[in-house]
Order: structure tokens, then sequence, then C-alpha cells
């Protein structure tokens, strides 16, 4: 199942979408596999065993079966997605809620491994905010240096765009004169400055000491 398009902003495009790796279903699968191997050498290759201790071992096999469904749901519904404004984190159970951070407030990227993550391809994504070096950690990300790289490559582009904004129909320039870039919207400066609050990222009264800084701009 895709990420929800409804979630997404208009014009949005998206980069990179995918779920946890694999790694992420393997502890809850391999103890499943583990206590059905017990219940089967249990009650068909060992004679005598006794009831309650075969009883025993069927609740732990239907417990280990009830985490390992719980565990495929969350999967299925959790999505790590990199457009070309934002890098989100969402998860799907019992609601929707997640991490979004904005590619313009990406400071730095470090992508964690070990040597056996690096060969099963998978490793956790440190997400540095320009905001007091707030840190977001993303686990069990799929090949998360080229997660990385791709969101390096977008902040480019958008640099790139800031840097050669296009003159509105009808202006004319001088000769050497430079169309300059248009003044920063403060109120939307305002509503991302809350929406980091709403992420924890920053609090009630660093916001409101932000915002009245803001506010005397106009």
């Amino acid at each position: 199942m895709p990420f929800p398009a409804r979630l997404l902003s208009v014009d949005e495009e998206v980069a990179v979408e995918t779920r946890p790796h694999w790694t992420y279903l393997a502890a809850q699968f391999g103890a499943f596999v583990v206590m059905i191997t017990a219940v089967i050498c249990v009650t068909v290759v060992v004679d005598g065993f006794p009831l309650p201790a075969i009883v025993a071992i069927g609740v732990m096999a239907g417990v280990s079966a009830v985490a390992a469904g719980i565990r495929l749901v969350r999967w299925a519904n959790t999505y790590y997605l990199v457009t070309d404004r934002r890098i989100v984190y969402w998860k799907g159970v019992p609601r929707w809620r997640g991490i979004e951070l904005g590619l313009d407030l990406v400071d730095e990227i470090d992508a964690n491994q070990t040597i056996g993550q690096r060969l099963l391809g998978v490793g956790t994504l440190a997400v540095r905010s320009v905001v007091e070096g707030h840190v977001r950690r993303l686990p069990f990300v799929p090949r998360p240096a080229a997660v990385r790289l791709e969101v390096y490559r977008l902040q480019r582009e958008a640099a790139r765009r800031g840097a050669d904004p296009v003159p509105p129909e009808g202006h004319e320039t001088a000769a050497g004169d430079e169309f300059s870039e248009p003044a920063l919207d403060i109120p939307d400066q305002i509503r991302k400055l809350y929406e980091l609050v709403e992420l924890g990222i920053l609090s009630e009264a660093e916001f409101e000491e932000k915002k009245r800084d803001l506010l005397r701009r106009l």
C-alpha cells in the first residue's frame, strides 16, 4: 500500500518512498519460528512430555504469533519519504502520526551502520536540524547512504532555484541590474516556526520570542 496521497502537499514531488527494512520484522518472526518449532518437537518428536509444559509452550507460541502479526501490521503502515520539501517518517497504527522536517531545516545527516548492517543494506539516519542542533533518529532505513545523498541533492537543487529567481512577467532589467529575490514572507515563517513547536523542536516560549522578532519586521 503506497503512502496516502492526501498527506502530501499540492505539487509535492516524492523522491524516495520506502518502508522499514525487513530486519524490522526479523526478531519477532524469529521468535515465532522458534516457538512453533518447540511446539512441534514436544508434541510430535518427544514422547511423554508433560501436558502442562506443552500447554505453556503452546501459549507462548500464541503470544509470539500475535506479536509477530502486530509487528507486520506496523511495518506495512510505516513509511519513510523524502520529497522536494521535507523528510517524513510516518506511522499509521493506530492513527497517522510521525515526524516531519523541512529540507531547509536539515543541517547534516549521518548514516550509521555496523558491518552486519552494511551487508544487509540497512542502517539508522541521524538527521540534525539547524534549530539548536536537534537530532532525529530514523531506524531501519534501507540503503541509508543513498537516502542521505538524495536529500543533499534535493537541497542543492532548492538552493540553485533560490539563487536564480525568475523575474515576474513584464519586468524589465537594465544592463547589469540583477533581479533581486523577493522579501521573506513573515506570516509563512511564523507558520513554519509553529510547525517546529508541534514537532517538539521549539518550546512555546521560544516560538513566542521568535514570532515577536518577525512581527517587528512587518
